[in-house]
């Protein structure tokens, strides 16, 4: 007891803050003796203190309490305060018993804690939380795993004694592997689709959010799992059954627009204007119904993640006259003006030249199509910032505002007398802005009702490790046997018309067993191969191809309906071509292909794309194929795809110099005997003329391109020559 007055009046403070305060105290004294019992305590417990007082603690009768204070006792116990739950009179509490030091010796305290509103809180939300469809994992800021709701368990497959309370990873719950794993979510959300096998498949959602308090502190995460199983299963029938159908369309259409196009050239003999005017009727819809298959196809690629892209470096104006070229035409009979506009020092952009070309076309053909007869087109490139733009502007019906933020969905089309009349499928604008979007670029659009519209899409600058590889062009002169295996003995009969017509010999196989025996006893100089046969993979055989001694150096050019070029050219295809087939491009690849094992090919290299562009064509008529580089690290690219039998050399170039190339390709032992002959405007670098002395001849410029290709021509006999 208190000796003072002072003592007293502490001590009297400290009994009216024990009577009043909402927690029960109980301390215990090193002998096991209950000293302090307040009030609260006294409600809690059901215990008088009167009763309890001085007794051991034993008296409390509740056995989860007593257990910890005997531990917490024992002088060598551990520090640490624990903290059990216990039931009184269907009240739910908290017992945090503590250990502190009394005189030297050890003794403990109990806070009792009412949770009873807390208890029926956190039941009543783990009951909405166990009725959600999603599963839920909650992590504390040490990943301790503290809830997890009864879909989380079915949807992952878990078993709760394994993780509840523990610390766990959420990839390894997930079975994922380290290198997928979530980080903590500590400053945002993540969204990432997990696949499970075991214990069935499904396809998951997993979304962690942060826990936040009031002051931005960490709590730790909760892990939301949502089950994409039915809507991707959804998603990949209906990308089956597009390509199926698209594909099973494809095929009598290779046909009709294939025999179509030959009666239009006269080669079943001469037909009337009238028959003429229907003819190129059906013609002018086979082509619109195969526009739309492709558009249905490439939509069915892109959201499947199938579309085989080729980033290389794009010359922005040189893509742009072609297409200014290619809608020319078009333009004059409709008396649209198309005026293109880009600067000669505008940067490369990164991307696909095919597929920009694509996205280039379509905005191009919808600006004359929007536009009144008369108007004019302009096509505008710049730099701007780290990307290229490209703008397309016309002087046409305009869009409304409301309409321009749904332009680029599928299937979208502004409602409008005009468009009704032209017709479409609303499908091209939305392959745009996917296009542009998988080459890290963006789309949009500026207009005005009444006012014409731009539209417009940039990619990122190409970097300098990005080269473009040269293709091979032909020499032009046509001749020799090309192997063609179809099944469909129509497409087959087709293909052998355009290919006699173009000067080859055609051998046909329709199985793949046919197909093997008749490239080993024809020896074509190409195959052209569908990829679906009757009695096997089109893929498989070419793998038989490049496996035998006697084919593996035959080119292959796979023309199929199943669009495939990635694993194609992966199998060691040389070039792919889908169906229907574009007769022009199918002579065109196979001219090159002959080419490139039937005629000597030179390699030419100079930053002038105009001497570059006469000499290919002198070189090409003298019999010769050829490949174009613009500079040293485009040469060194043809070389690691095609090894040239001369390389024509400019000596000052971007990138990398004619004395890097000559030094690379003659310290490379499967390039070094390639002959080399130097054209050169400058004066010769006398510090590195030991580098050039590897050359085998030098052509001072200005020269005649006709004589340099004879030079050629002779150089290449003498090699051939015996000694």
């Amino acid at each position: 007891m208190p000796q003072n007055a002072d003592e007293r009046r502490s001590f009297l403070h400290v009994r009216a803050l024990m009577a009043t305060t909402g927690e029960g105290l109980v301390a215990i004294g090193p002998d096991g003796d209950i000293r302090v019992f307040n009030e609260t305590a006294e409600e809690m417990l059901g215990k008088n203190r009167g009763e309890v007082v001085g007794k051991l603690y034993t008296v409390l009768e509740q056995p989860k309490i007593e257990a910890v204070i005997e531990h917490l006792l024992r002088p060598r116990a551990h520090k640490e305060p624990r903290i059990v739950r216990v039931m009184v009179d269907e009240r739910v509490l908290s017992a945090t018993v503590a250990p502190y030091d009394c005189s030297g010796s050890r003794a403990a305290v109990v806070t009792i804690r009412d949770d009873s509103a807390l208890e029926s809180y956190r039941r009543r939300a783990e009951a909405i939380l166990a009725s959600t469809g999603d599963g839920l994992i909650v992590f504390d800021p040490e990943d301790i795993v503290t809830y997890m709701n009864p879909a989380a368990i079915t949807l992952a497959g878990l078993n709760p004694k394994q993780f509840l309370g523990k610390r766990s990873h959420l990839w390894q719950m997930l079975s994922m592997t380290p290198e997928d794993s979530f980080d903590p979510p500590v400053d945002g959300s993540q969204v990432r689709e997990v696949r499970l096998e075991d214990p069935e498949h499904r396809i998951l959602d997993v979304r962690t959010d942060p826990v936040l308090d009031e002051s931005g502190g960490y709590l730790g995460f909760v892990a939301t799992l949502h089950d994409v199983t039915a809507e991707r299963d959804v998603g990949q029938m209906k990308n089956e059954f597009v390509s199926t159908v698209s594909h099973e369309l494809r095929t009598p259409l290779t046909s009709i627009k294939g025999y179509i196009d030959l009666i239009l050239d006269g080669e079943a003999g001469e037909i009337n204007e009238i028959q003429r005017e229907f003819l190129s009727i059906v013609k002018q819809n086979s082509d619109r119904l195969v526009e739309l298959i492709n558009d249905m196809l490439d939509i069915s690629r892109i959201e499947s993640g199938r579309i085989h892209l080729k980033i290389q470096p794009l010359e922005m104006a040189d893509l742009i006259a072609g297409a200014v070229d290619t809608f020319q035409a078009v333009a004059d009979q409709s008396g649209h003006k198309i005026i293109a506009k880009a600067p000669m020092d505008l940067p490369k952009a990164a991307g696909d030249r095919d597929r920009v070309g694509q996205v280039l076309m379509n905005f191009m053909s919808n600006a004359i199509k929007y536009s009144p007869e008369g108007g004019s087109v302009t096509v505008a490139a710049k730099a701007d910032g780290d990307m290229v733009t490209v703008s397309i502007s016309d002087q046409g019906i305009g869009i409304a505002k409301d309409d321009q933020a749904k332009l680029f969905t599928k299937f979208y089309r502004v409602d409008s007398s005009l468009t009704r009349e032209i017709g479409g499928t609303g499908l091209g604008l939305s392959i745009c802005k996917s296009i542009i979007d998988l080459l890290g670029g963006k789309v949009g659009v500026k207009s005005s009702a009444g006012k014409g519209s731009t539209f417009w899409f940039s990619l990122p600058m190409a970097s300098q490790n990005l080269v473009r590889t040269p293709g091979l062009e032909g020499s032009g002169v046509a001749g020799g046997t090309v192997l063609v295996v179809d099944r469909d003995p129509e497409i087959a009969n087709l293909v052998e018309t355009y290919l006699v017509k173009q000067g080859y010999d055609v051998v046909k196989a329709h199985t793949a067993d046919e197909a093997m025996q008749k490239a080993i006893e024809a020896h074509p100089r190409v195959i052209t191969l569908d990829v679906m046969l009757n009695d096997g993979d089109g893929f498989d055989l070419l793998q038989r191809l490049k496996d035998q001694p006697e084919t593996a150096e035959i080119p292959v050019l796979v023309l199929s309906i199943v669009c495939d070029e990635g694993r194609s050219c992966r199998l060691g295809a040389s070039e792919y071509l889908e169906k229907p087939i574009n007769k022009d491009r199918l002579t065109q690849i196979v001219d090159n292909l002959v080419g490139s094992v039937s005629s000597p090919v030179v390699l030419v290299v100079d930053d002038d794309r105009n001497i570059v562009d006469l000499l290919c064509r002198n070189l090409k008529a003298k019999g010769f194929s050829v490949l174009a580089a613009y500079d040293g690290a485009e040469a060194m690219a043809a070389l690691r795809k095609q090894h040239p039998d001369l390389i024509l050399l400019d000596l000052q170039m971007p990138v990398m110099d004619g004395y890097q190339v000559i030094e690379r390709v003659k310290t490379d032992p499967t390039t070094k005997d390639i002959p080399i002959v130097v054209m050169t405007a400058h004066q010769i670098d006398r510090s590195r003329i030991d580098i050039l002395g590897l050359a085998n001849q030098r052509v001072d410029k200005p020269f005649s391109a006709e004589d340099l290709a004879r030079k050629v021509e002779a150089l290449l006999q003498n090699m051939e020559a015996p000694e």
